[in-house]
């Protein structure tokens, strides 16, 4: 397995957990572990400790940093505060990663599932193409309600479809460069491969994920990553 010291990890870990519907998501235990080290235990095999940041929301830092202390003692990330909107979480982490790295990944903290292959192939694509997603084809049709709330069928082929994931991989100076500009414009993306195309007009490659890599939006959602663990 590679790696690499040329990149940093931002973990995106300062949402809401508004559709959970019982605390915060990320903290709840799974296979006896929090949520949100998943993903961290399985990145932090790629990239020197101090190349990872992870942005939490506020009023969780000191719970964040007891459960990363009694579960992967000696790991050298760094914690911040996360932003008010996405944007501004990741924006934050960035800069707080060392400078001049070449790449950056985006890695969302409810997706404990992640692989280090499927990094490693988005680190490629990335390479080769400047920005990388990872991301799986749609299976199912797909519609979209009207204004009348009735569903139409979109002008798209289901083919060309793809249902975003994480980890997101970019440049680093071309990322901290659109996250700033966007701040500063008042802008905020829930993707930031969005606000990379939207400022910049670089399109991600998507990178084909076919295990699953599930994001922990609801209750139900842990038993199912319980389950592929």
């Amino acid at each position: 397995m590679s790696f690499y010291r040329n990149t940093g990890i931002v973990i995106a870990a300062g949402g809401s957990s508004t559709r959970f519907g019982g605390g915060n998501k990320l903290l709840c235990e799974l296979c006896g572990m929090p949520v949100f080290l998943h993903g961290i235990h399985t990145l932090g095999t790629l990239v020197p400790s101090e190349h990872i940041v992870l942005a939490v929301h506020a009023d969780f830092l000191k719970e964040f940093q007891r459960q990363v202390e009694r579960h992967l003692p000696g790991l050298a990330l760094r914690m911040i505060p996360g932003g008010a909107t996405r944007t501004e979480s990741v924006l934050r982490a960035l800069e707080a990663l060392p400078q001049g790295l070449e790449f950056a990944a985006v890695h969302d903290a409810a997706r404990p599932l992640v692989t280090a292959e499927l990094f490693c192939r988005c680190y490629d694509a990335c390479v080769g193409h400047g920005a990388a997603i990872a991301a799986h084809r749609i299976n199912d049709t797909v519609k979209m309600q009207a204004p009348d709330g009735l569903l139409a069928t979109p002008p798209v082929e289901r083919d060309l479809l793809w249902g975003i994931e994480t980890p997101q991989m970019f440049r680093f100076p071309e990322l901290l460069s659109v996250l700033r500009r966007a701040l500063a414009e008042g802008r905020s993306f829930t993707d930031d491969a969005a606000a990379l195309e939207f400022y910049t007009g670089i399109r991600a490659v998507p990178v084909e994920n076919r295990d699953n890599n599930i994001k922990i939006t609801r209750m139900a959602d842990l038993r199912i990553a319980e389950a592929s663990l």
